[in-house]
């Protein structure tokens, strides 16, 4: 570690952790840059996959939605705020708490949304994916990694570092689809926005998915980019590409769950020096899910990938939509993990958890509206 770098109580490591305190040593105290990316994929409409709206059909909005709620402060595509069965918040609240009380510069990238956010965005020219069980979900898959690298060039350029993440709802099952195509996952370890992870039903759409693009599991070790045209979704090209790009010249931050795992999978694959320059940020409710191995998922992709999670809790909320966080809903999405890591770092440490908390209670209330 550098002189002036003491890893505060707001966050932890997993992994690798010479290398996570090499980087955060790096970049501690300096700036950096928070992008999301957003995209549709046609598996989210498939009745059980994905929490992340309230209807199957509202689940295409939820990008969208988080996006412009990061840009504007509401919704314009939808009525409300993107919320879960049960009204628990997007995590796009905590997002907006870690960008606020840091200042950082943010940018949105449309990679594919069937529901265009109504906000000034970079838009790669990428069209929706399709449900994985078609077996051709993105079939513009390698010309979006071309434009996401460009982009993580472009982001880089007068930042110390970059963080990457999205929204995309059900991509846990098409990041692991794409992770059993390249065989750096054989069994069902991805997350869940719901404490109850349907896990049968995304290992039978997987296998399905496999089975129509013709392919199996470790398949298509040698072509991470086909995986991703076959069973994968637009975020995945375009992150992957971003991480490379950008790696090039500034450490990476990459911001997300298990969604991001499959990012991060494909873009170590792609140019293996990438790897030792990144960390994943994200958050202690997934790295403590009983029911997802976020740990295990990561070593297996590659053990120099260290992770830097924030110990955010919101059990003593008085609100019971964020309560829920720690009942094992959402866990991660919009970035939340990633920029609340960036947050910390940025201030070298004097915005912390408690700080983070009060900023997303004051935007809850606003949401509800609650008037102090």
């Amino acid at each position: 570690m550098s002189d002036g770098f003491t890893l505060p109580p707001s966050l932890s490591i997993a992994g690798d952790r010479a290398a996570a305190e090499r980087i955060l040593s790096g970049i501690w105290g300096r700036r950096g840059v928070f992008t999301c990316t957003v995209a549709n994929t046609m598996t989210s409409t498939i009745p059980g996959v994905s929490d992340a709206g309230d209807t199957p059909e509202l689940t295409l909005f939820t990008p969208a939605a988080d996006a412009e709620l990061l840009v504007l402060g509401r919704t314009v595509c939808m009525k409300g705020i993107p919320i879960n069965p049960g009204g628990i918040p997007t995590p796009a609240t905590l997002t907006q708490a870690a960008l606020n009380l840091s200042s950082m510069p943010y940018h949105i990238i449309d990679a594919g949304c069937k529901v265009v956010p109504n906000i000034p965005c970079y838009a790669v020219g990428g069209t929706y994916g399709e449900a994985i069980t078609c077996g051709h979900a993105v079939p513009d898959a390698r010309r979006l990694y071309e434009m996401g690298v460009e982009l993580g060039r472009l982001f880089a350029r007068g930042t110390d570092y970059l963080i990457i993440s999205e929204s995309c709802a059900g991509g846990t099952t098409t990041a692991m689809a794409v992770m059993m195509a390249m065989g750096v996952m054989t069994e069902n370890l991805v997350s869940s926005s719901s404490p109850k992870n349907p896990k049968e039903l995304k290992s039978r759409l997987v296998a399905e998915a496999l089975e129509a693009a013709g392919t199996r599991i470790g398949g298509l070790a040698d072509d991470p980019l086909k995986a991703v045209e076959c069973v994968g979704d637009p975020m995945i090209a375009v992150n992957a590409g971003m991480i490379v790009g950008a790696c090039e010249t500034v450490p990476v931050i990459v911001g997300g769950g298990t969604q991001m795992a499959a990012v991060m999978a494909v873009a170590a694959r792609m140019d293996p020096s990438c790897v030792g320059k990144f960390i994943q940020g994200t958050t202690r409710w997934l790295v403590n899910d009983p029911n997802s191995d976020i740990v295990r998922i990561i070593h297996d992709i590659d053990p120099g990938i260290p992770m830097v999670y924030v110990n955010m809790d919101y059990s003593e909320s008085p609100y019971e939509g964020l309560q829920a966080y720690e009942w094992g809903y959402i866990k991660e999405g919009v970035g939340c993990g990633g920029s609340s890591v960036g947050a910390i770092v940025s201030s070298a440490g004097r915005i912390g958890c408690r700080e983070l908390l009060d900023e997303v209670h004051r935007l809850y209330r606003g949401i509800l509206g609650i008037t102090d």
